[in-house]
């Protein structure tokens, strides 16, 4: 089967990471929240960072379902949390996995290399939300077989 026949792919969170992503930031708002409402704050600071926190958690809660890398026949896609960045397929020179510092989550990452301009990272496309580095290794070569015949 051809590159092209097994576009598009998708490379999102899955509901396990949103479940995180949720636990993580509901803590940390009850947090911040019991900070603010059990000292000896002005009633205007408690409401002012209440809102603040609210609003934050209500933007990710909104992002991060979307987020993640899109790939069909016009080329790739890559949501993050505050802008989107699409390339051609023409507009692409090279697809790479490349390791992260030591230590670091994910350990390997995958970018596009436009033939002109900065790199760009391709959101989930990496260990921490595949199974293993060999797993994206395999989808950037897909990736890469789609951009040469698409191209």
């Amino acid at each position: 089967m051809g590159a092209t026949q097994e576009l598009p792919r998708r490379y999102r969170a899955d509901g396990r990471q949103l479940g995180l992503v949720l636990l993580v930031l509901g803590l940390k708002t009850l947090l911040v929240l019991f900070i603010v409402w059990t000292d000896d704050f002005p009633r205007w600071v408690q409401l002012l960072t209440t809102t603040a926190v609210l609003l934050f958690d209500l933007a990710v809660l909104a992002a991060v379902p979307w987020s993640g890398t899109y790939a069909d026949h016009a080329g790739l896609r890559s949501r993050g949390f505050l802008r989107t960045r699409r390339l051609a397929w023409s507009q692409i020179a090279d697809i790479r996995s490349e390791p992260m510092g030591h230590g670091s989550l994910p350990s390997v990452v995958a970018y596009a290399y436009p033939t002109t301009g900065r790199r760009m990272l391709l959101v989930h496309l990496n260990d921490q939300h595949l199974d293993s580095p060999a797993q994206v290794e395999r989808e950037v070569n897909a990736l890469r077989a789609a951009a040469r015949q698409t191209a």
